[in-house]
C-alpha cells in the first residue's frame, strides 16, 4: 500500500468541521450522504465509527439525525405488519423495502435477524432464508444470462429473483457467491478513477444538473457506493468531477413542508415516496432527516394526509434498458421544449435546477405488471412525451391522455 492520502489528523479535523457545520456529532449515514469522507473510512483508520468520534473530541451516542430518540419496537413491529397488509402475507426483505418506512438494517441490528423480527410481529420466517445453494446459484446465473454480464448488489436488490442478502447468507459474501456460480467477481478497484469521473460527467449531462446518489443508483453505469468506496465520499467523487457538492445539507423544516403540500396539490392526493422523488424539488433523504419518516413529514403537513396516503403504490418501477438514450431521442424529436407550455429546455434547467421529464402516455406500471410484455415496451416513441414539470404533473391526473402525433 502507498502512502494514505489522508492522514489521521486530516481525517479527524474534517470531522471536527463537518459536526461543527451541523451543530452536532454527525450519523454515519449523515456522514455518508454529505460528509467529507465516508464513514467506512473512518471505521476502517480508527477500529470504529464511535472510536473516530472519541477521538475528534466529539460525543458518541447521539448518532440519530437530529438526535431523535430509536424508534420504539412497537413502531418498528406495527410498520411490518402494515406492509404484511399491502403484500398480502410475510414481507419479504425486498418488499419490505419497498413499501416500508424504515430500513432492513434496523429490523436487523434490534430483533437480532429479519427472521426474528418477522417472529416478533407474529409472522413465519421468509421462505427465502431455506433457499438451497444449488437454486439459488441457478437464479443467479440465469440472471447473470439476461444481464449480458454479472450482476452488482444493487442490480439483485432492484430486479434480481432473490435479494444479495439471501445470498450472503448462503455463501457468506457476495463475491463468493459469484466465484461459486463461474461468474467474474466484481471489484471497484477494476475500474479506473477516469471512467468513474466520465461516466459522473456522462449522467450530469444527461440529467441537466449534478447527480444526486439514488440517481447515480438507478441510472449510472456504477452505483454511489463504488463512487464512495473509491474516493471517500459521494461529495469527494463530484469535486473530484469538477462539481460543486450541494450544500444544503439543513433545509428549513417549513421549506420542506411546503414543498410537500404543493405536490400533494398537483397531484390531488398526498405524494408517496416515489412521487415525491420524481415530481418534488427535494428527494425523500432531506424529509427522513428532518422528520424521522415519511409518515411523520404527512402528519406534519397535514393531518388528513395519512388518511389518504396510497402507500400501496409506493413500489419503484425500473426504466427500460435504453431510457437515457430513448429520452433524449424524444426531447430532441420535441425540439427541447414542453409540448403544452413552450418552455424550452434551457429555461427549464434554470427555473427548476434539472432536465425536461419525458413523460409515459400508459404508465410504465402496466407493461411492467403485465406478463407478456416489458418496461421496454413502454418506450415507443408514441408513448411518449416532452413536459415541465408543472405539465407533467398535471397530465398525470388526466383520465384521457393526449396523443402523439
Amino acid at each position: 500500500m502507498g502512502k494514505k492520502l489522508y492522514s489521521n489528523d486530516e481525517l479527524l479535523n474534517r470531522l471536527r468541521k463537518f459536526a461543527e457545520k451541523l451543530g452536532r456529532p454527525p450519523s454515519q449515514s449523515e456522514m455518508d450522504d454529505s460528509g467529507p469522507h465516508a464513514s467506512k473510512t473512518y471505521g476502517n483508520r480508527f477500529g470504529s465509527w464511535n472510536n473516530a468520534l472519541q477521538a475528534a473530541g466529539l460525543q458518541t451516542g447521539t448518532n440519530d439525525p437530529n438526535g431523535r430518540p430509536v424508534t420504539p419496537e412497537e413502531d418498528l413491529l406495527t410498520d411490518l405488519k402494515s406492509v404484511a397488509d399491502i403484500v398480502g402475507g410475510t414481507p419479504s426483505e425486498r418488499e419490505y423495502s419497498t413499501h416500508g418506512e424504515y430500513s432492513v438494517k434496523t429490523y436487523c441490528k434490534r430483533f437480532g435477524g429479519w427472521n426474528s423480527a418477522l417472529r416478533a410481529a407474529g409472522f413465519e420466517p421468509n421462505v427465502e432464508m431455506n433457499l438451497s445453494q444449488g437454486k439459488l446459484l441457478t437464479a443467479l446465473q440465469g440472471f447473470a444470462e439476461k444481464l449480458g454480464r454479472p450482476p452488482t448488489t444493487d442490480e439483485m436488490d432492484r430486479s434480481g429473483p432473490y435479494t444479495s442478502n439471501s445470498y450472503k447468507r448462503a455463501f457468506g459474501t457476495w463475491n463468493r457467491a459469484l466465484r461459486q456460480a463461474g461468474l467474474e467477481v466484481h471489484s471497484v478497484w477494476d475500474v479506473s478513477e477516469e471512467d468513474l469521473i466520465s461516466e459522473l460527467n456522462s449522467l450530469a449531462e444527461e440529467l441537466g444538473h449534478v447527480p444526486r446518489k439514488d440517481e447515480m443508483r438507478n441510472q449510472g453505469k456504477w452505483s454511489a457506493a463504488v463512487y464512495q468506496e473509491r474516493f471517500g465520499s459521494w461529495n469527494e467523487a463530484l469535486r473530484a468531477a469538477g462539481f460543486e457538492p450541494n450544500q444544503r445539507w439543513r433545509i428549513p423544516r417549513e421549506e420542506l413542508l411546503a414543498e410537500l403540500r404543493a405536490v400533494a396539490d398537483d397531484l390531488g392526493h398526498p405524494p408517496t415516496t416515489t412521487e415525491i422523488n420524481e415530481h418534488g424539488k427535494f428527494t425523500i433523504d432531506p424529509y427522513q432527516r428532518e422528520f424521522g419518516t415519511w409518515r411523520t413529514a404527512l402528519q406534519a403537513a397535514d393531518p388528513d394526509y395519512l388518511e389518504n396516503y396510497r402507500q400501496s403504490d409506493t413500489e419503484t418501477v425500473p426504466f427500460g434498458s435504453n431510457w437515457p438514450q430513448i429520452r433524449e431521442v424524444i426531447i430532441t424529436r420535441d425540439n427541447e421544449s414542453c409540448l403544452r407550455c413552450g418552455m424550452d429546455r434551457e429555461g427549464h434547467r434554470e427555473k427548476f435546477g434539472r432536465d425536461l421529464p419525458v413523460h409515459h402516455r400508459i404508465p410504465r406500471r402496466r407493461f411492467y405488471d403485465d406478463p407478456d410484455q416489458s418496461v421496454d415496451d413502454a418506450d415507443v416513441p408514441s408513448n411518449l412525451l416532452t413536459l415541465c414539470i408543472p405539465c407533467h404533473r398535471r397530465l398525470e391526473r388526466l383520465p384521457v391522455q393526449p396523443v402523439v402525433d
